[in-house]
């Protein structure tokens, strides 16, 4: 390797580090609001309660927590330790660990729109028979945790977070939430992501475009080596799985993709093996890989989409490889694009926040001010009739908190997707960008705006579906048409040399197309 292909290598490597980090901060920020509720509210003997306790419901009644709350892989993780902490079983632990990142309310409805709802609802059934299963296995290997809050009981811990209350909990739970980032989550949060510098340093650009094909038997195998390593939001999950029924790829390598990639990372597998021992973790991992794998080559051919060609190709997958063509030059201007440009506004601000709250907490550890320091300077004796203070149960402020986080998933799901009519103007936009580019031959304009097209077109269906209760045959149809000749359009921008006059045919094809898929939704 010449040192110049190294240096795009690494610049690589690391731009997809910090995209990374990007992705991951909305829903970091998140786990880390439901980890202080558990620990400041909830308390010790309710966090226990809430995923099922001893019972025999523990493992699916995490799996069906996992599913309601917006995180990720990565952001799952201070969950799981508060879950330790306070005596969780292994086999829940396990079983939240795995189904938390895979589905939220947001992705499971934009998944709808990119697949058969049977495939999604397979998919979701199959994951819930990979974490019992994982977790009933584990559950026999493992010893029950025990708390780390010094040497006190479940009981006296709670008992003594009751001196926190109202403004003086609220402090505690900013102290848990700044510490834990300049602590250990934070260090996991790097670990977790370190993956993408992996396999963006190792893989050139567009190597996995080939490797998942449906008749190719290893397609499920190749993608296990990838999704190891691999962090993957649930929504970026979700559409790459659309992508993959969309080009005909491997259905059994979809699913490994969405239970590894998604459901777990490096960090997933380092905490475990911090807290239950390397041997333990050898044994989780072996039953995970080997129950994904036999659920993933059952499921390979009876999923295959019915009428759809293999596309030979897909993009799906070009987030795990290097951003930089070999022939690229490095520039201030292109790394901007690469890591600006290619994140989403909402996650740079939430990465923007997550550094503040990065930086407050390395200030509280400097001046090691932390939960001990508040409990000594509060009393329930501070209470003051008139105040801000109120003694209210902490189970319910916490159980309120968290259905208020389930709660605002589902309003954003109305903000995410929303009325037809207003998504059909931010699509006359993106149209028009793109199509004007695509004629004028600005092939990385035209690139942009297409994919925010095909984005905007699958949230039609989604926003559609959440106010009439159906999205028709004939509208479905046509949102298939309008991504197919986007597809074609794609494919067009790609070649080289650019073709101008055959560009301007698919643009002229799209714009009939348009027509037609436009009219199905306004009316």
């Amino acid at each position: 390797m010449s040192l110049d292909s190294l240096e795009i290598a690494v610049i690589g490597g690391v731009i997809r580090l910090i995209q990374g980090l990007l992705s991951a901060a909305p829903t970091l920020l998140a786990g880390l609001f439901v980890a202080a509720t558990l620990r400041y509210y909830i308390g010790a003997q309710g966090t226990r309660r809430l995923f099922g306790g001893d019972s025999l419901r523990s493992l699916p009644q995490s799996w069906l927590i996992g599913m309601l709350l917006p995180v990720c892989s990565i952001g799952v993780l201070p969950i799981l330790m508060e879950m330790r902490r306070v005596g969780v079983k292994a086999g829940a632990i396990s079983a939240f660990a795995l189904s938390a990142p895979l589905f939220n309310p947001l992705s499971l409805l934009y998944g709808l729109t990119l697949s058969r709802p049977m495939v999604v609802i397979m998919f979701a059934l199959g994951s819930l028979i990979v974490v019992t299963l994982v977790g009933l296995i584990w559950d026999r290997r493992t010893a029950s945790p025990s708390t780390d809050l010094g040497a006190s009981t479940d009981g006296e811990a709670d008992q003594s977070l009751q001196g926190l209350i109202g403004v003086r909990r609220l402090f505690a739970v900013l102290l848990y939430i700044t510490r834990s980032l300049a602590g250990s989550v934070g260090a996991l949060a790097i670990i977790g992501v370190l993956g993408l510098f992996l396999l963006g340093t190792l893989l050139a650009h567009g190597e996995l475009q080939t490797r998942v094909e449906r008749d190719d038997w290893k397609a499920p195998a190749t993608m296990m080596l990838v999704a190891i390593p691999a962090y993957a939001t649930p929504m970026l999950a979700m559409s790459q799985l659309g992508m993959m029924f969309q080009h005909a790829n491997s259905p059994g390598a979809a699913f490994v993709l969405l239970v590894l990639g998604t459901g777990m990372n490096l960090a997933t597998i380092v905490w475990l093996a911090r807290n239950f021992g390397g041997r333990s973790v050898m044994i989780w991992l072996g039953c995970v890989l080997t129950i994904v794998l036999s659920i993933a080559y059952a499921i390979n051919r009876p999923l295959i989409p019915v009428g759809v060609e293999p596309a030979g190709h897909t993009h799906a997958f070009d987030i795990y490889t290097n951003p930089l063509h070999q022939s690229e030059q490095i520039s201030s201007a292109l790394l901007r694009t690469r890591i600006v440009d290619d994140t989403d506004p909402g996650e740079q601000l939430a990465g923007g926040f997550l550094g503040l709250l990065f930086l407050l907490g390395a200030v509280f550890r400097a001046l090691a001010i932390d939960e001990r320091w508040s409990l000594s300077r509060t009393s329930v004796a501070d209470v003051r009739p008139g105040g801000l203070d109120r003694i209210v149960p902490p189970q319910v402020v916490g159980g309120v908190m968290i259905a208020g986080l389930i709660a605002i998933s589902v309003v954003m799901c109305y903000g995410y997707y929303p009325a037809p009519n207003e998504l059909l103007k931010e699509i006359s936009v993106a149209r028009a960008e793109c199509l004007t580019a695509a004629n004028s031959g600005q092939i990385e304009h035209a690139t942009y705006w297409l994919e925010i097209w095909d984005d905007l077109s699958r949230r039609l269906e989604v926003g559609t579906f959440l106010r009439k209760g159906e999205v028709r045959k004939y509208q479905r149809m046509q949102g298939y048409l309008i991504r197919k000749k986007l597809e074609l359009l794609e494919h067009e921008l790609e070649h080289d040399p650019f073709e101008p006059e055959q560009t301007k045919r698919v643009v002229r094809d799209i714009l009939a197309t348009n027509q037609r898929w436009v009219t199905a939704f306004r009316n």
